[in-house]
């Protein structure tokens, strides 16, 4: 009920104005009497009262084709001048068959008019009928419906918002089985890392308690190994989760690289020495660096062991600062990564070869994790393909 009252006033007040700018062009043009500005009146007040019923009647019975509508619409401007011209033939002394002629020339212009329109409607209740076929095709699931409009105009502006709108739920459904993916990849790793470790302490601890451990140091040494496998892979879970939710401890500073260098070098010597492997550090004596002590060493820690743990026996791992360029370097003689592989190997549960990564313990977390301490400090890492092991890390100076 409030939305006719607003029309109707609406309306109203368009005749209201459309009157008075009629009633001030007859008294500056033909200088009316009293009794022409009375018949104006009553005249313009009948047109308007005509127009305004139109408006309403078309306003309560219009049809719901559009195309139906603007032809309606097209033909109620030439009723309400026919009604005009039928009013007010007396006042401009128009004879019976000059009114008659007036209304056939007008009638024929309603005629072309309809035409015009239905031209013009014909296109757009056409591709109007295509942006709905393609909204109910989306509704369905269908993914790859577009509409592909090229018009300059609204309904060109809605088609390119329907596009853009369904390549935005195309890339996240995209997003969405990927990260489902990972998801299924990251449970089967961790099942696979968590349950490797844990399968290998319950069979040693069977062993001892059976009494048929052949060499009970030995047994309990490995469970000691399962367990640290354990410890590590629960702590870099722990990292990534606060790294992914900005909630990693990371405090900057002043810090000697070198002297981070050789504090990892002295802590890996005896894992290198089980394998034989030769640990070299190279660089100035001092090189300046923004960077937390404490994750720095776990970084390189990491960047280190895996240098080793893919080195062949004998050969050697070489920690390698360039002070100018503020980077570190930690290269071996083992393989190295696949040159396909570089841009994935800093991904959580990335494995190389898996095989290979699982025989020797690793979970896949290490440079996932290196990376995102690394990008937190406001610095870079990377990895460059084979042969040889080559990972680098820039710190801010």
């Amino acid at each position: 009920m409030r939305r006719w009252t607003q029309l109707i006033i609406a309306l109203a007040a368009l005749a209201t104005l459309a009157g008075i700018a009629a009633t001030v062009a007859t008294e500056v043009v033909m200088v009316p009497t009293s009794s022409e500005r009375t018949q104006l009146i009553a005249l313009l007040v009948s047109i308007a009262a005509v127009s305004i019923t139109i408006a309403v009647v078309f306003r309560l019975f219009a049809p719901r084709s559009l195309t139906r509508r603007m032809l309606i619409a097209a033909i109620s401007g030439p009723v309400v001048v026919a009604v005009a011209l039928s009013a007010g033939s007396r006042s401009m002394f128009l004879s019976e068959h000059d009114l008659q002629f007036l209304l056939i020339l007008l009638a024929f212009a309603t005629v072309l008019g309809i035409g015009v329109m239905h031209t013009l409607a014909l296109p757009l209740t056409e591709d109007l009928a295509r942006l709905t076929e393609v909204a109910r095709r989306v509704g369905e699931g269908d993914l790859e419906a577009r509409a592909e409009l090229e018009r300059m105009d609204e309904v060109g502006d809605l088609a390119a918002a329907i596009d853009s709108m369904v390549d935005q739920i195309a890339s996240s459904r995209a997003a969405r089985d990927e990260a489902e993916r990972e998801r299924s990849i990251t449970l089967a790793s961790l099942s696979h890392d968590a349950r490797t470790p844990l399968t290998s302490m319950r069979l040693a601890t069977e062993a001892l308690i059976d009494g048929v451990a052949p060499d009970p140091d030995r047994y309990l040494r490995t469970i000691a190994s399962d367990i640290d496998a354990v410890e590590t892979l629960i702590a870099d879970l722990f990292t990534i989760g606060q790294l992914e939710a900005g909630r990693l401890e990371i405090t900057p500073g002043p810090v000697d690289a070198m002297n981070t260098v050789y504090d990892v070098a002295e802590c890996m010597a005896p894992i290198a020495a089980e394998k034989s492997i030769s640990l070299m550090v190279s660089g100035p004596d001092e090189v300046s660096v923004i960077a937390d002590s404490s994750q720095l060493h776990r970084v390189l820690s990491n960047l280190v062991a895996n240098a080793i743990r893919h080195s062949p026996i004998g050969e050697s791992v070489c920690i390698d600062v360039d002070g100018a360029m503020r980077r570190i370097s930690v290269l071996d003689n083992g393989a190295g990564f696949d040159a396909d592989f570089v841009n994935e190997a800093f991904q959580p549960f990335r494995r190389q070869d898996e095989a290979r990564e699982r025989s020797h313990g690793g979970a896949g977390l290490g440079l996932a994790v290196s990376k995102g301490i690394i990008e937190a400090l406001d610095g870079k890492i990377w990895a460059e393909p084979g042969p040889g092991g080559a990972v680098h890390v820039e710190l801010p100076a």
